[in-house]
């Protein structure tokens, strides 16, 4: 097998951005610096992919006027409202202050760019669309026409933007005042208004030209003020409150929301749910799907949420997705995007199976999840009682196939397939897969478990012929062997594996960094956000996880795959919605449900 490892860019300098949206639309790039939304997307079942709008520089721009004169924006002070909702305070030459605000719809297909204004001037929004692509991994650009014209209700301009695979249209107004230049096919608008003290641009999206003019309808008679503030309270409402460490409170509650309006979305076209691992662009691998991603980092953090969305979404998901368990990476429609089998993703759809609820389980559901077994069954190793994987959690290949982490999560989560199938009265089934549970602990203790500098501790993989290795791969680390009560936290083998990688004598190891979590191969000079996750997860780490939390900033508070391990900032991976998830979840669990201080 050639080992191919798949390393990304490290970032130079990450640049700060702001975000917004709901589940129909996103607004992922918010410049920090003038207000100007980079770009916007929808999902689109069909084109198993996110439909992105671009412009040249900026899709949609603010530009300030008095008396026909342009003003100077000298400084742009940024906030997120209730720990998601984007505010930006835009201080103007003259001693002019605007408050501009970017929210959507909380349900509805609509954004809207509020401003508030200590005097009385003109604002232009320009839309520019010069680029409408298919993002999955990568921006692939389509060809489309656009036709704009005026709605035979209001009178508003539409932008109408099809091809043979996208339909999509823009309806634009505001709350009063507004009016537009330029109508002409593929050139910007200049669509204005005047702010006398408070005013907004509506900007509706739908699938065409008739259902775009009828949501802008629609948030005029709700009114941007009632919107808003609907959108706030939800926020409110859903917020996770730890007064002991309001630092921590933020980072738990950034890092939530975006995980629940990123790594899910609604279809444009069918009004499905679909999980991604990230609406962002940023994301170097967004808009596909990764089981891993979504039911272990991912829906976790959802039910934190929305208990009842939860539950929808993990039946759906495994429905979907189902078909090709364990393959690296899926389209959003559950076909194969990359090959390559991961034991620990097709595993983890046996991990959701505790929290669902027993009405779920009708006969679709029980047939998917035994498909799924049988699809693991065929890396059974029945000398060792231990599974195979061909990829690790990082989606890198494995030295050995038989991977300690990886059957642990399958050791898991098969406990709760047991269950479901007693209930079902599927005795014989249940039997073999207690079996399997039964090997599977052997198989670790017997072979995955080895004296080096002389304490016992467990392996990362092993080929169960004496040959292993030591090793541990952030986004499966070994310090979860007790959050999947595989181990408890006194268990010595457990103890000692802990104190062997995080020493000098492991390389990936940093002993004079500031930040000592763990790098991996696939980013070898970076400590892993995904690690620094399962260090809170673990009960011996905890504490100094947090501390290791609170000096490592990332994306400006949001998880990044990895990052420096002196200045805590992002080095790869930002915009990653599902691993925010991950970091959401790890803090609710060692503030709020372990009580942790």
């Amino acid at each position: 097998m050639n080992k191919i490892i798949t390393r990304p860019e490290e970032i130079i300098e990450n640049e700060r951005v702001l975000y917004a949206g709901n589940h129909y639309l996103s607004v992922p790039i918010i410049d920090c610096q003038n207000g100007a939304i980079k770009n916007i997307n929808v999902v689109s079942l069909s084109n198993k992919a996110l439909v992105e709008l671009k412009g040249e520089q900026n899709l949609f721009k603010p530009h300030f006027y008095q008396e026909g004169k342009e003003i100077e924006i000298e400084k742009v002070d940024v906030f997120k409202e209730q720990y998601y909702s984007p505010r930006l305070d835009f201080f103007l030459k003259g001693g002019i202050r605007v408050t501009g605000r970017i929210f959507t719809d909380l349900n509805e297909k609509g954004l809207i760019y509020s401003f508030e204004s200590s005097e009385e001037i003109e604002i232009s929004l320009f839309f520019d669309l010069k680029y409408v692509s298919l993002l999955r991994f990568n921006s692939h650009k389509i060809d489309i026409k656009k036709i704009t014209k005026r709605d035979k209700w209001l009178g508003n301009p539409v932008a109408n933007i099809f091809s043979s695979g996208i339909s999509l249209a823009l309806a634009f107004g505001g709350d009063k005042d507004f009016e537009v230049d330029s109508l002409k096919e593929n050139q910007t608008l200049n669509l204005k208004i005047s702010c006398q003290n408070k005013n907004c641009f509506y900007i509706a999206v739908n699938y065409d030209p008739d259902g775009a003019s009828a949501v802008l309808i629609h948030l005029r008679r709700k009114g941007y003020s009632g919107i808003y503030h609907e959108f706030l309270d939800w926020l409110k409402k859903k917020t996770i409150t730890y007064p002991k460490d309001p630092a921590l409170e933020t980072r738990l509650n950034e890092n939530l929301f975006f995980n629940y309006f990123y790594s899910i979305a609604k279809d444009m076209e069918s009004d499905k749910y679909l999980a991604l691992t990230s609406r962002s662009p940023r994301y170097y691998v967004s808009g596909a799907f990764w089981e891993r991603d979504c039911f272990l980092w991912s829906l976790p953090a959802i039910r934190l949420v929305c208990p009842q969305l939860y539950q929808h979404l993990a039946r759906e998901m495994i429905l979907m997705h189902s078909k090709n368990p364990g393959d690296h990476a899926h389209y959003i429609d559950g076909t194969v995007l990359y090959p390559g089998f991961e034991l620990d993703e097709a595993a983890s759809y046996f991990i959701l199976l505790g929290n669902l609820e027993d009405h779920f389980f009708d006969e679709a559901l029980t047939r998917a999840l035994e498909e799924v077994f049988e699809r693991i069954e065929r890396e059974y190793d029945s000398r060792t009682g231990l599974y195979k994987t061909f990829l690790l959690p990082s989606d890198d290949p494995t030295e050995y196939p038989l991977v300690t982490i990886d059957n642990v999560i399958l050791w898991r989560g098969l406990q709760n397939l047991r269950g479901i199938l007693l209930k079902k009265g599927k005795t014989k089934k249940a039997q073999l897969i207690n079996q399997r549970i039964e090997n599977i602990h052997k198989g670790i203790h017997k072979y995955l478990i080895k004296e080096i500098e002389g304490k016992k501790i467990f392996l990362w993989s092993t080929d169960g012929k004496g040959n292993f290795r030591l090793y541990n791969d952030p986004p499966g680390s070994l310090g979860t062997l007790c959050f999947y009560r595989f181990v408890d936290k006194d268990d010595p083998i457990f103890k000692n594996t802990i104190d062997y990688y995080y020493s000098s004598l492991y390389p990936y190891y940093f002993k004079d960094a500031r930040i000592n979590e763990l790098a991996c191969d696939h980013h070898p000079h970076t400590p892993s956000g995904l690690g620094l996750c399962g260090s809170i997860l673990n009960p011996l780490l905890s504490n100094v996880a947090l501390k290791w939390l609170r000096n490592a900033n990332m994306d400006y508070g949001l998880l990044s795959e990895s990052f420096d391990k002196d200045s805590g900032e992002a080095k790869t991976g930002v915009g990653f919605a599902s691993g925010c998830g991950y970091l959401a979840y790890s803090l609710h669990h060692a503030l709020i449900k372990e009580g942790k201080e």
